[in-house]
């Protein structure tokens, strides 16, 4: 039963991030990768749901923040915390402080505007403590890969991410792929579409997938993005919502 109840809370949320819970973005659910310049910090926060997700017709909105820091040009650290609001048919609404944790991110190349190229890969790995159910550790990696037209009017990026919940009893497996692209659109506003998933590698009726529009928008030290996610596989809708500004 605690193995159980370990896997349901370990695959309920995707941090992605999202769960992008880190570095500046133009979409809603995936990383991106650009990376905070050495000494510089950000603080960032994001809102995201899953609304009537197989199975019980499960609701859960989840509210997050962190703080960035810079530990040179191309490597970046975070310290994400993560809130959770949760209902289904078969349990009552709840809220509660979910995880705590690190994570890192690494960018292969250059983010100089002279000398950044258009091809743009970036690791991340992260840690996460649940609070929920306290033997439950998630482990999470992604690769993430970028390219841009020469006038950044055209972006395209794809997001190949797992999830591990590991506890002294089992280890469960999530993929968490992702893709999208983003279109210069006015001013420092972008307009896109993205598609994600979470692929339950133990049981497909915790698994779902979602596709929809993204918009992007920044102004000089602050910047927005956001995705409406329409299911295409056991979820109705899956809206996020992430803003930070930096210092």
């Amino acid at each position: 039963m605690r193995t159980a109840l370990s896997w349901v809370m370990a695959t309920g949320v995707i941090a992605a991030p999202a769960a992008a819970s880190a570095g500046r973005t133009q979409y809603g659910w995936l990383f991106g990768t650009e990376v905070m310049p050495e000494r510089g910090a950000e603080l960032q926060t994001w809102v995201d749901e899953q609304n009537g997700r197989d199975p019980g017709n499960i609701h859960w909105t989840t509210w997050g923040f962190t703080a960035l820091v810079g530990v040179t040009d191309q490597l970046e650290l975070s310290l994400p915390i993560e809130f959770l609001w949760r209902d289904s048919d078969a349990t009552e609404p709840s809220f509660t402080f979910r995880e705590f944790g690190i994570e890192a991110r690494y960018r292969f190349v250059s983010s100089d505007p002279v000398d950044a190229p258009a091809f743009a890969p970036l690791a991340r790995v992260a840690v996460h403590r649940d609070v929920t159910v306290r033997d439950l550790i998630e482990v999470e990696a992604d690769f993430v890969a970028s390219t841009t037209t020469p006038s950044g009017s055209v972006h395209a990026l794809v997001d190949l991410g797992v999830t591990v919940g590991i506890t002294p009893d089992d280890q469960q497996y999530v993929l968490r792929p992702g893709a999208g692209v983003s279109f210069k659109a006015v001013g420092d506003l972008r307009l896109g579409a993205e598609v994600f998933a979470q692929i339950n590698l133990d049981s497909s009726t915790r698994s779902w997938a979602a596709a929809g529009p993204n918009l992007a928008w920044s102004h000089g030290r602050f910047w927005l993005s956001a995705a409406f996610g329409i299911g295409v596989y056991h979820v109705e809708t899956a809206p996020r919502v992430q803003w930070g500004i930096a210092f």
